[in-house]
């Protein structure tokens, strides 16, 4: 641990030193609180949900991004027993501090693009630190996704509109169940003020994935969908889907994110977690006080139709409450 913290350390400081004049220092704190109510009483906690600082940089054909810090990525259906993780995508899942994700990018070609290392997900819509997405706890969709990974990323950008792109990943952060690597493939773009996404990513020996997002803005509102189909690899009748929708009004310093979502494993697949059905509903009024401090309240509500997970209990209600600062 020590040992890989100064390795880390020196790695940013060599990057400081040859890029010096392009770079960009970028960093964040947020804390929370959770509290669950569910039929055999309440569970709360105050957690730490994201810790970062992220220096990025580049000249010419070369470029990276690297990322050291901390990070909670509480759900719906679990947010007071979710544990802090650093050190993705290096096989050591027991780390509550370390690298969150580390790249570095090859322009070897005009409009071609190498990613290389510790890559972030391009997979669906909510993002690595928690602040960066609408809502404070992550969904039911977003629970079966990937997140972390080492791997390489080929992107290919096509008119300043169109991006395609193919990845090769390995290690044990793909998933607990699969084979240490996986695929995949997708593109993404801009039609007048429409955003899309739609990949496939292919988990050695475990399941399949095809993914969507769609959406833009309306005057003041953020409409998106994101949505999943999967498959186990051993028995192609095993498959599950969800989706979730996202609409958030946004008044300048005040925002309402709405986040609707059902996913239905009716098929015994267990990719969601849980057998049969299972909706979410989130709300999460949020007041940005300063340019850089926001605080922000959740209510979520799941209810599953087959599943008594939340201590017996096929429902759940939880309140949140979270304080960010960025810089």
């Amino acid at each position: 641990m020590a040992r890989l913290g100064f390795l880390i350390l020196v790695i940013f400081g060599i990057f400081s030193n040859a890029f010096a004049g392009s770079l960009k220092f970028s960093g964040g704190i947020s804390g929370a609180l959770f509290k669950e109510t569910h039929q055999r009483g309440r569970d709360s906690k105050v957690k730490l949900t994201d810790a970062y600082l992220e220096l990025s940089g580049g000249k010419e054909l070369f470029g990276f991004n690297f990322s050291v810090g901390s990070i909670l990525t509480p759900t719906v259906l679990n947010s007071v027993k979710a544990e802090n993780r650093g050190n993705f995508g290096l096989d050591r899942e027991n780390d509550k501090f370390g690298l969150l994700w580390g790249y570095i990018s090859l322009l070897p070609l005009s409009g071609y693009q190498i990613e290389l290392g510790v890559l972030p997900t391009m997979v669906g819509f909510e993002l690595p630190l928690s602040f960066l997405n609408p809502n404070i706890t992550y969904g039911l969709v977003w629970n079966s996704q990937p997140f972390i990974y080492r791997g390489v990323r080929l992107i290919r950008e096509v008119n300043g509109e169109l991006r395609l792109f193919g990845e090769y990943d390995r290690g044990s952060d793909l998933n607990g169940k699969s084979g240490d690597s996986a695929f995949s493939i997708g593109l993404s773009g801009n039609y007048g003020k429409l955003s899309y996404a739609l990949s496939y990513f292919d988990y050695s020996d475990f399941k399949n994935l095809v993914d969507f997002t769609l959406g833009g803005r309306i005057s003041r509102v953020k409409v998106f969908l994101n949505g999943d189909y999967q498959w186990l690899d051993g028995d192609k009748s095993k498959s599950a889907y969800g989706v979730a929708l996202y609409v958030i009004p946004d008044f300048g310093s005040f925002s309402i994110p709405l986040r609707i979502e059902y996913v239905n494993d009716e098929r015994g697949s267990n990719i969601y977690g849980f057998s049969g059905g299972a909706y979410s509903l989130t709300l999460t009024p949020t007041f940005r006080i300063l340019s850089n401090l926001t605080f922000r309240l959740e209510y979520s509500f799941v209810k599953a139709n087959r599943f008594r997970g939340f201590n017996g209990s096929d429902h759940k209600n939880t309140v949140s409450a979270q304080v960010f600062v960025s810089f």
